[in-house]
């Protein structure tokens, strides 16, 4: 699988900057074979919150994307938009500071929701909105929330209740554990999205092995994908699907 092997190559350079003393040997072999685990993503969040570090972001963080972003919620949102909230979910969010991002800097009014199972990622989160610097969001009407939940069991999510999607190295993950929890995630994804909402991959997996996953996982053909730019010689993708009737 060249796209983790890229993914994890990356993510072991960041983390095992950060975790002094440590052998970064025996380190990465336990990350690579136990990515998908819950334990693991504890102690990587744990590490980070004993050093003080807000922000751990795999492949890249939100000022990476931006511009992609926005154009994605520009196009969720007709111009001069004056309905509720658009609700969005970052999957697997870790303590990246996506969510962040689009909540601070949407034109239109967002219902950021940024799940995750572990624990201390989601206490880290919700310490920098209660305790950090106040956060403004651009529209006086959006809203941000950190939630512990599996991103295989979205059940306090309504079916065809959201705008976006966004996994950005959470399906990865959980490909090294299970590839059905991994397609499991997806159609998860797909039933609480609006017929014209997205889910959004964000990956460095080439469109070979990626778009077969997302076959596999019951996507029918509305998948496009792009070139969001490389970073140390690593190509990264952004794969776009819209739900389809055979999805649902």
């Amino acid at each position: 699988m060249l796209g983790f092997r890229r993914f994890f190559i990356t993510s072991m350079r960041q983390y095992s900057s950060r975790k002094q003393g440590t052998d970064t040997g025996s380190w990465g072999e336990s990350l690579r074979d136990n990515m998908g685990a819950a334990v693991t993503w504890d102690s990587i969040y744990n590490c980070y919150s004993s050093n003080k570090s807000l922000h751990f972001d795999w492949f890249f963080g939100y000022n990476h994307m931006r511009s992609f972003l926005h154009s994605l919620i520009c196009e969720l949102a007709p111009q001069k938009y004056t309905g509720p909230p658009l609700h969005l979910i970052d999957l697997g969010c870790g303590t990246s500071d996506v969510g962040l991002g689009i909540y601070r800097d949407s034109p239109v009014p967002v219902l950021m929701s940024c799940v995750d199972r572990s624990a201390p990622a989601i206490v880290a989160m919700n310490n920098i909105l209660t305790k950090g610097p106040p956060i403004i969001p651009r529209h006086p009407d959006s809203c941000l929330q950190f939630i512990e939940g599996d991103a295989t069991d979205l059940h306090g999510f309504p079916s065809a209740s959201v705008s976006l999607v966004l996994d950005k190295g959470t399906s990865d993950s959980l490909l090294r554990s299970s590839r059905m929890e991994a397609h499991r995630m997806v159609k998860e994804a797909l039933r609480i999205l609006h017929p014209k909402g997205k889910l959004v991959q964000l990956t460095d997996e080439d469109p070979d092995a990626r778009l077969h996953f997302l076959e596999e996982a019951g996507v029918g053909p509305e998948v496009t994908f792009q070139i969001l730019g490389d970073r140390d010689d690593i190509s990264y993708y952004a794969y776009i699907v819209t739900p389809s009737p055979c999805s649902e």
